[in-house]
C-alpha cells in the first residue's frame, strides 16, 4: 500500500495535528503534522448571491490525507466516487454493519455527516457497538440508568437493530408504531432516538447523545409543513394529544414545565414511555469537555436534570439521568480488557483538532 493510500484510509486523532497549522488564519497548510501536500480548492455545496444567482462555494482539501477543511474542524473526503469509504474512516468497529444500517438505509437521517470529525453518530456507534461486541452493554446500561437489568439488552442505533450475528437490519417495531400514532404527516425525519437499549418485557432505554452540540430548546418558529413542531405549545399538542396513552400523560405534568423546555429530550421521554411494555428510562449523554459555556435561546449546555424531573410525576422522576462520555469511559471502559480498542479510540479522539475528552 502506498503512503498516499495509507494516509487516506486510517482515521486521524488529535496527536496527528500541528496546532500551529490549525490556528493559522487563513490556513495555508494541511493541519496534519509534517504534511507537505499543497491544499487545493474544492467546489463544495451550492450558494447564491444577493441577486439569487449561483455562486461558487469552495473548501480547502488535502488530497494526501483525504480531509476537507471546515471552520475549526475537518471532514473525511476523498471524492464523490469514494464518499462511502471516506465516511467509513470515522468508524472503528463493524464497518460492514455501518454500510447496511446507515448508508444502505433511507431511514437514517443526515448520513452525509457521518464523516465529520464532530459526528456524534460516529462516536455513538464506535462506543456502543464496541460495548455490544464485548458483551458489556448491560454494565453500561446499569451505570447510565442506576437500575439493575436482568439481561444483556439489545442495541438499536437510530432505531435500527444492531445484530452482530448477521441478521437482517430493521427498525424497532414499537418505534414505528409510535411514529405512526404521534407523527402522522411528518415527512422531514421522524423522531430518531440516537441509542436505544431494550430488554424485552422489562425496559426501554432511550439515550440522547451529544458531543459538541447542546440540547435543543423549544422556540417559536414557523415550522414548515411536514416538519416537527418547535414551539412548546406545538410540541405539547402533538406529543400529548389524542394519540398518546394515559400512562404517558400521567407521567408528564404540563403545568410544571418551566421556561427552559428541552424539546428533543421531551420527545425522547414521550417515545420511551409509549414504546415500553413495562419500565422506561431516558439518558442525556454529553461531553463534559466539549459542552459550551453559555446557553442560547435555541440550545442549552446546562445540566437539564432539574428542568426535566421538574415536570415528571414523582414516581417517574428517577426515569431520567444525565451522564457524560468521560464518566462512561472511567466507570465502564477504562479498566476493561475487552474494551481496550475503544478506550484507545476515546483517548486519541479529536474535537476541533484537539483532545476530545479530558480523561483521567
Amino acid at each position: 500500500m502506498s503512503d498516499l493510500a495509507g494516509n487516506r484510509i486510517r482515521p486521524l486523532g488529535y496527536a496527528d495535528f500541528d496546532l500551529a497549522r490549525v490556528d493559522a488564519i487563513p490556513p495555508s497548510k494541511c493541519p496534519v503534522r509534517d504534511c507537505q501536500a499543497t491544499l487545493v480548492k474544492l467546489v463544495y455545496g451550492e450558494q447564491r448571491d444577493r441577486d439569487g444567482k449561483p455562486k461558487e462555494r469552495t473548501k480547502l482539501w488535502c488530497q494526501a490525507h483525504g480531509i476537507r477543511l471546515h471552520s475549526g474542524t475537518f471532514v473525511y473526503w476523498t471524492g464523490n466516487d469514494e464518499r462511502e469509504d471516506s465516511r467509513l474512516r470515522n468508524f472503528i468497529v463493524e464497518k460492514k454493519l455501518v454500510t447496511a444500517i446507515a448508508f444502505d438505509s433511507k431511514d437514517k437521517a443526515e448520513t452525509h455527516r457521518l464523516g465529520y470529525e464532530m459526528s456524534e453518530d460516529a462516536l455513538s456507534w464506535n462506543v456502543f457497538v464496541s460495548l455490544a461486541v464485548a458483551g458489556k452493554l448491560k454494565d453500561a446500561a446499569e451505570w447510565l440508568t442506576g437500575r439493575r437489568l436482568s439481561a444483556e439488552p439489545n442495541l438499536y442505533l437510530w432505531g435500527s437493530l444492531i445484530d452482530l450475528r448477521g441478521g437482517e437490519p430493521g427498525i424497532y417495531a414499537e418505534l414505528k408504531k409510535v411514529r405512526k400514532r404521534l407523527e402522522g404527516g411528518i415527512k422531514h425525519f421522524g423522531t430518531e432516538p440516537d441509542i436505544m437499549l431494550v430488554v424485552k418485557g422489562e425496559i426501554v432505554i432511550c439515550i440522547e447523545a451529544k458531543f459538541g452540540s447542546g440540547n435543543p430548546l423549544a422556540h417559536e418558529s414557523d415550522a414548515k409543513e411536514g416538519e416537527k413542531p418547535t414551539s412548546d405549545e406545538g410540541l405539547l399538542q402533538r406529543y400529548l394529544g389524542t394519540g398518546t396513552t394515559v400512562r404517558t400523560k400521567a407521567a408528564i405534568r404540563r403545568e410544571k414545565m418551566g421556561s427552559r423546555f428541552h424539546s428533543q429530550l421531551f420527545r425522547n421521554i414521550v417515545f420511551a414511555s409509549e414504546m415500553a411494555e413495562k419500565d422506561w428510562h431516558v439518558v442525556n449523554l454529553v461531553s463534559r469537555t466539549q459542552r459550551g459555556a453559555k446557553d442560547t435561546k435555541r440550545e442549552s449546555f446546562s445540566d437539564p436534570t432539574d428542568d426535566v424531573r421538574g415536570y415528571l410525576s414523582p414516581d417517574t422522576q428517577s426515569c431520567f439521568t444525565y451522564r457524560t462520555w468521560e464518566d462512561l469511559y472511567a466507570m465502564v471502559i477504562k479498566d476493561t480488557t475487552e474494551l481496550a480498542e475503544v478506550g484507545l479510540y476515546m483517548r486519541g479522539k479529536s474535537a476541533h483538532y484537539r483532545p476530545a475528552f479530558d480523561l483521567v
